[in-house]
């Protein structure tokens, strides 16, 4: 029997700690510890490696496994309708679990809701303990592992009201009010502190417990971070490269015990040499020299790379890295290395006024590879970064799973003068809406989004936009395509780029960059401002601020602006089609009427 998810999606909506359901079945991924080594192979990308100072690795081709752990272990069978909590020893290889109940073996399903807190702790619902709470509960009860999930005939309404938990000693509950934060902390005032798959192992968690259905998009908020492999000099040595990788790994500290014992350890030090560089991606012979300088109290030396990697880790600091790449390529007309080929390209000469004086230069991807890395999760509400939980949580790892995508792409460099000059003519009133989103954004711990600017608004709509009416020209899905961002207001840039990011091919099938060519862009971006004008939700969607995520959004909806999650960086927030378009203070009648 076949259980199989997107290799890519390890990296992301299927990372450590997230509920997948296959079928319906449904799993919970585990920590790093769990995963079988040789079922992955390393990924190269200096510049996103050597900051995370972690070994990136994705699965390898052909069938990799991943051994996952089934989640909720609460299940309930859909003949007999008792609920069974999932033991190892019930399993049967390649089969679906069944009621082990005597004479019943009916089909088993999942409970459809989990317990979990912000601090990413997640847990089965004690259904006990709700069974035995409220007004039909039964003082007394000695029954354990006695109940039911059945739908009550007498309920007046369908829908959870509908639905109840049962024990054999008469008391029950229905689910009506499970979504109830109040009572649910009545019910629950203590979260577990645990992860579904470390056993036997509790943290003291004061967060309040939040039940969620074991589907909800705040049920795993995935924090990646990904990098483009540009051209980039470099003047390093591998022993220099790897050092920080080899030293963090398990059994580094054991080769040192044994390069500095004596007696015939060679057998020995040789297999912990090919282990470790196995497993870090490197040369045999570098990890030795690492361990040999170790020992000796030498310094691993050598160069550095020019384009310093020092600084945070921050998605912003690698933008800000490709955007001079961009720039540099722009200037030179073309820039060709193994994994990025890129050439400018004019906008149409008989392109309008406003834009021509939005976009300053064209720039096509023909080659292109990006990595994303997993750096963690949330849960129930995004914070701060301090909150987010380590995929290797409860067993350090000196690595990060990872995914690679090969693709094409165009940039648009933006007029960020233009720019400037338009957001700083905005009324009072708009300005003062952008004022209070960013005080929303710093005291909610909307960390993941960037500081709210209205340049930022503009371009991010327009990518939007652009994507949405590119999806239709050049015949790619939309969730294959995704976008880049490219704004600093202290460096005075502004750019996008719409590539495909498709990690199960190359990607490279040129209908991408052939929408780039000044023959077809500048009709695809008139196009795509034309769809915006105007949305099938309008009046409502134009004059309601406050949809989206957090209420971030004005005048965007599924029906305008929203693309597949896996295309927005910023979550599908931060979008305004009034920044582009409203005809009194919008950017583009502006850029008409100024130039």
């Amino acid at each position: 029997m076949k259980r199989e998810i997107r290799s890519s999606s390890i990296a992301g909506t299927a990372g450590v700690g997230a509920v997948i359901d296959v079928g319906q079945e449904s799993f919970v991924i585990p920590g790093l510890d769990r995963w079988k080594q040789e079922q992955l192979r390393v990924i190269q990308l200096r510049r996103l490696s050597d900051r995370l100072k972690k070994v990136l690795k994705a699965p390898r081709e052909g069938n990799p496994s991943l051994l996952v752990r089934r989640f909720p272990r609460a299940m309930f069978c859909e003949k007999c309708r008792r609920i069974t909590m999932w033991k190892t020893e019930l399993e049967k290889e390649g089969e679906e679990p069944k009621c082990p109940h005597e004479g019943c073996a009916g089909p088993l399903v999942p409970m459809r809701f989990v317990a979990a807190c912000e601090r990413g702790h997640l847990d089965d619902v004690d259904w006990r303990r709700w069974a035995h709470s409220g007004a039909h509960a039964k003082p007394g009860c000695r029954h354990y592992g006695k109940l039911k999930f059945v739908v009550d005939p007498t309920a007046s309404t369908g829908g959870l009201a509908s639905l109840k938990v049962e024990c054999e000693c008469g008391s029950w509950r229905s689910l009506e009010e499970i979504a109830n934060k109040a009572i649910v902390k009545e019910v629950f005032p203590c979260c577990s502190g645990t992860h579904p798959w470390i056993v036997g192992s509790a943290e003291t968690c004061p967060a309040a417990v939040v039940v969620l259905q074991r589907g909800a998009t705040n049920l795993h908020y995935p924090d990646t971070i990904s990098a483009l492999d540009i051209p980039v000099d470099i003047e390093e040595s591998p022993v220099s490269q790897f050092a920080e990788q080899v030293k963090a790994h398990g059994l580094f500290q054991k080769l040192l015990t044994f390069i500095r014992g004596t007696g015939n350890t060679k057998d020995l030090i040789d297999g912990f040499v090919t282990v470790i560089a196995q497993q870090v991606g490197c040369d045999e012979a570098v990890v030795l020299e690492i361990a040999t300088a170790e020992v000796e109290g030498r310094a691993v030396t050598g160069g550095k790379m020019k384009s310093q990697l020092t600084g945070p880790v921050e998605q912003g600091v690698f933008l800000e890295e490709e955007w001079r790449t961009m720039r540099a390529a722009l200037n030179a007309g073309e820039m060709i290395s193994g994994t990025f080929a890129a050439v400018a390209e004019e906008l149409d000469g008989a392109a309008p006024q406003w834009l021509r004086s939005l976009v300053e230069r064209v720039l096509l991807i023909r080659r292109l590879r990006e990595v994303r890395a997993y750096l963690g999760f949330q849960r129930v509400k995004p914070g701060p970064a301090e909150r987010r939980v380590s995929p290797d949580v409860g067993h350090p790892e000196n690595w990060l799973a990872a995914t690679e995508v090969f693709g094409e792409g165009f940039v648009l460099a933006l007029n960020f003068a233009a720019l400037e000059r338009w957001s700083k003519s905005l009324p009072a009133s708009e300005l003062n809406a952008i004022a209070d989103l960013e005080k929303k954004r710093l005291d909610e711990n909307f960390w993941f989004l960037p500081k709210v600017d209205p340049a930022f608004l503009a371009i991010h709509t327009l990518s939007h936009l652009l994507l949405r009416q590119v999806t239709f020209d050049c015949g790619y899905s939309s969730s294959s395509l995704r976008e880049r961002i490219y704004f600093d207001r202290i460096n005075q840039y502004a750019g996008l780029m719409i590539y495909t990011a498709d990690a199960d091919s190359e990607g490279s099938l040129g209908g991408l960059v052939r929408q780039g060519r000044s023959d077809r862009l500048a009709r695809s971006i008139i196009a795509a401002v034309e769809q915006g004008r105007w949305c099938s939700s309008d009046p409502v969607c134009s004059e309601t601020a406050g949809q989206g995520l957090g209420g971030f959004n004005h005048a965007a909806c599924h029906a305008c602006c929203l693309v597949s999650e896996t295309s927005c960086t910023h979550a599908n927030t931060l979008l305004d089609r009034r920044m582009l378009i409203d005809p009194a203070w919008g950017l583009l009648p502006r850029l008409g009427a100024e130039l």
